[in-house]
């Protein structure tokens, strides 16, 4: 059953519940293949552990440019996170996992040294932060995965 007529234009919004929650005082987040992963201390470790599932996504698939309109991310509002890990990931392919995690630490110092502190900076500080801190999670997606709840 059509929810409109051929030739109308849909003007209905979709609803579409967040992706990162909280449940008894712990941060979790679903991906779209209902898998949830956490819990999470906070709700910025949920969100970069989301950043960083998006990113080994697109990273293993070979390319963020898809059929969508939209970067990755765009929908959670972490697509300049998803940026910065992809970064560090195609490093990590090229380079070797040293040399990504001395990119990281040298893209952190320059952003942490620009005069502009927008949220957008802070995320990208955050997202970087928490992939030198978990570096097994970052470079390895099996591990990740592994991670998951239940």
């Amino acid at each position: 059953m059509a929810t409109v007529r051929l030739g109308e234009i849909s003007d209905t919004q979709y609803y579409r519940s967040a992706r990162v929650y909280v449940s008894n005082s712990l941060w979790w987040f679903d991906t779209r293949e209902g898998v949830q992963f956490g819990p999470f201390i906070c709700k910025i470790s949920a969100v970069c552990a989301l950043a960083v599932y998006v990113a080994q996504h697109v990273h293993e698939n070979g390319s963020a440019a898809g059929v969508e309109s939209q970067p990755p991310g765009a929908q959670d509002h972490i697509a300049h996170m998803i940026e910065e890990v992809l970064e560090v990931l195609g490093q990590n392919r090229d380079f070797g996992q040293v040399a990504a995690t001395n990119w990281a630490k040298s893209r952190l110092e320059a952003l942490r040294e620009s005069a502009a502190a927008t949220a957008d900076t802070v995320g990208r500080i955050r997202v970087l932060e928490f992939t030198l801190r978990h570096p097994d999670q970052t470079f390895s997606f099996d591990y990740f995965l592994r991670c998951r709840a239940g």
